[in-house]
């Protein structure tokens, strides 16, 4: 099916055009364009993606029309997604631009991305030897074990202040959010942190009536369910009484807007506390 009739092609596949019936695909390939920023491109390579895929072959100045793109940011942009491995260039005069099948050119970025983590970790080591050997002017004082404050904004640096948390327990976590807020810890694979030793690990779904199937192979003692909350926006995860994240945008927000605090604030900590045993016994067993 095609999304725009050739003769009308300077509508653009992103135009926002109430009385076209392109509306509802332009919804759809927003959000398509949305999560692509995810894989390291830019919010206009992630247009002129979409677009060659849509459209099929187009030169420079027809992507650059089309998308009301500026001709030699439209270059740079097709040259950047050949780079990618994500399109490639037709011999003909003039060049025109092929969009490679959507499953491979999301493979081709995985990869890549794969690729990079892959480097920063074989550096790792030489980087860490490196920053010993350059001296350090700092005096340890007591402020520097004061407690402290940190801002966190997207799921990845979010979930990966929560797998640190949980690989450092030494005697309990707990966590308290919404159904969606779990599964998403789920597939990020942040249980599969937490350590067999760990001597308490709690959990509570709210609001929640049924256990979901993916906590099957928990322990059912340790999770509650609390069916009386008509919203989910509470999260947050702490780690021996001595560290919370508190979520002030949680899954209830997509992934790249999710936003969190950490701290070691003891305070927080034991008024969040206090919050999560108050709610522990207000809830339901599910076994």
């Amino acid at each position: 099916m095609k999304l725009i009739d050739n003769n009308n092609i300077q509508i653009g596949v992103f135009a926002s055009n109430e009385d076209s019936n392109l509306q509802e695909h332009q919804m759809r390939l927003e959000k398509i364009k949305n999560e692509l920023l995810k894989y390291g491109l830019t919010s206009n390579q992630a247009k002129v993606f979409i677009y060659l895929g849509k459209h099929g072959p187009k030169s420079g100045p027809e992507v650059s029309k089309s998308l009301n793109i500026i001709r030699t940011e439209a270059y740079q942009i097709l040259h950047a997604l050949e780079g990618k491995g994500i399109i490639t260039a037709k011999f003909s005069s003039p060049t025109k631009y092929l969009a490679l099948p959507f499953e491979q050119a999301i493979s081709a970025l995985i990869n890549t991305e794969k690729e990079k983590i892959n480097t920063l970790a074989k550096e790792e080591d030489s980087l860490t030897e490196l920053w010993k050997k350059i001296p350090s002017f700092t005096v340890e004082t007591n402020e520097m074990e004061n407690e402290r404050l940190q801002m966190l904004e997207g799921a990845a640096p979010i979930y990966s202040k929560i797998r640190s948390m949980i690989k450092n327990a030494e005697k309990q976590i707990i966590i308290l959010g919404s159904e969606k807020d779990i599964a998403r810890f789920h597939y990020a694979d942040i249980f599969e942190t937490i350590s067999d030793s760990l001597t308490d690990v709690r959990m509570i779904l709210s609001p929640s009536t049924a256990l979901p199937d993916f906590l099957d192979r928990f322990d059912k003692k340790k999770i509650r369910l609390m069916s009386i909350e008509k919203t989910g926006n509470r999260c947050f995860i702490i780690k021996d009484n001595n560290e919370a994240i508190l979520f002030l945008r949680n899954a209830t927000h997509n992934s790249d807007s999710v936003f969190a605090i950490w701290s070691n604030s003891k305070s927080l900590t034991d008024s969040i506390r206090t919050l999560f045993d108050y709610s522990w016994d207000s809830s339901k067993t599910c076994h």
